[in-house]
């Protein structure tokens, strides 16, 4: 029952306007309603297979499966698991890569079983982010059978990685042959339209002590009690918002058993702003705040950094075709509110720092993202689907 309602909105979507649509649209409504059972069987596949970053491997194995048997060209893995393929356009013109991340933020035991209910696919990681790069595959099958020829030489990139500091995308830019014309990177929120990246730092703070039993700890340090200070610090400048910066310390760990000193304790950093000039006061702050806690209080600070992302900025970016077809497309739509951010933090965020113009946008709507309670809305899928056929129709 469900699938019929989900093939019959694709149908309903792209039909309410037909007399005034493009044949296109047309053909691409007919497709739709003809495909929505498998299209929907694929999302909830993809959910349903774990992903976390660094352990992509059957996901990866999945899309190369699937771009293969959607007919991309030189279908391809790399040795982190980056999975690509082409569409080959008009000789001579550009080449647009468009990606989309496959891993996720939740561990292998993570219970991944897809309920679809009430129009939303309930699971971690129904949103974020294999709808993208599960869209690559429909795009390739729908142009195919549009018997559409792409205006630009298209390559699809699902990437892996990305959460743990776009190493995905990093890496394949760093090794590709040539560099793309122009980029969309699929993640977020659908109707974003995104032409900035967030710099975002990573780092691990330790404080270290000498251990000792539990009856021998009054009055001695503990890399406990010092850490605890520093974090308390620390969390004294997440305040500052002119321009937006954004801390959050994320994990935190340490200690051998319940009845010895702490020898080592450490918490996690993540510090990102779209000025990299901020971002740096920040750290100027932040870490000798933590420094002089862990050392005044008898333990030895330790810092280490884990990812470091420049912010990504290109002056006139918001005002190339790439960009400006997003907003185009999402008025016709008549879908958000259309207004252009500049400070994503998606795969996008490695092309803009290479100079190579960027677009990042939604393709599904989503909420509680990175939590147990993470919910797709099944019908954007729909709409973020046309969405990207019809940029890289306009993208000529």
């Amino acid at each position: 029952m469900y699938v019929l309602l989900f093939a019959l909105s694709f149908t309903v979507f792209f039909g309410m306007s037909c007399r005034r649509a493009a044949a296109s649209d047309e053909a691409i409504a007919e497709y739709a309603a003809r495909n929505g059972d498998a299209m929907l069987k694929d999302w909830l596949e993809i959910i349903a297979i774990p992903g976390k970053s660094r352990q992509e491997q059957r996901r990866t194995e999945w899309f190369k499966a699937k771009f293969q048997e959607a007919g991309l060209e030189g279908v391809t893995t790399d040795d982190l698991g980056n999975v690509w393929g082409t569409m080959k356009g008009n000789p001579g013109r550009e080449t647009i890569l468009v990606t989309g991340h496959m891993d996720s933020v939740f561990a292998d035991d993570t219970p991944l079983e897809p309920e679809l209910r009430d129009g939303w696919i309930y699971c971690p990681g129904a949103s974020d982010d294999v709808p993208a790069p599960l869209a690559l595959v429909w795009i390739k099958k729908a142009l195919d059978a549009m018997k559409t020829t792409p205006a630009a030489n298209l390559i699809f990139l699902a990437t892996v990685q990305e959460e743990i500091g776009l190493k995905g995308m990093k890496h394949y830019l760093a090794n590709a042959k040539s560099k793309p014309d122009m980029v969309i990177a699929v993640d977020g929120q659908l109707g974003d339209v995104v032409a900035g990246g967030l710099g975002i730092h990573w780092h691990k703070v330790y404080a270290n002590t000498p251990a000792g039993h539990t009856l021998h700890s009054t009055g001695r340090p503990s890399a406990v009690k010092s850490l605890a200070l520093a974090v308390t610090e620390a969390y004294k400048y997440q305040t500052e918002q002119d321009p937006v910066i954004y801390l959050n310390l994320g994990v935190i760990g340490g200690g051998t058993t319940e009845n010895a000193i702490c020898e080592e304790a450490w918490v996690t950093l993540d510090m990102r702003s779209a000025d990299a000039g901020a971002l740096q006061k920040l750290e100027e702050k932040v870490f000798p705040a933590m420094e002089k806690a862990i050392t005044s209080s008898g333990a030895a600070f330790r810092r280490e950094i884990v990812t470091d992302i420049t912010a990504a900025q290109m002056p006139g970016l918001d005002k190339h075709r790439v960009v400006q077809t997003a907003v185009e497309v999402l008025k016709k739509l008549n879908y958000g509110d259309q207004k252009i951010t500049y400070s994503g933090a998606t795969d996008g965020n490695i092309s803009i720092a290479m100079g190579i113009p960027t677009v990042s946008v939604g393709i599904v709507h989503g909420e509680n993202w990175h939590s147990l309670k993470e919910r797709a809305k099944a019908d954007t899928f729909v709409i973020g689907l046309k969405q990207l056929l019809m940029m890289l129709e306009r993208l000529k």
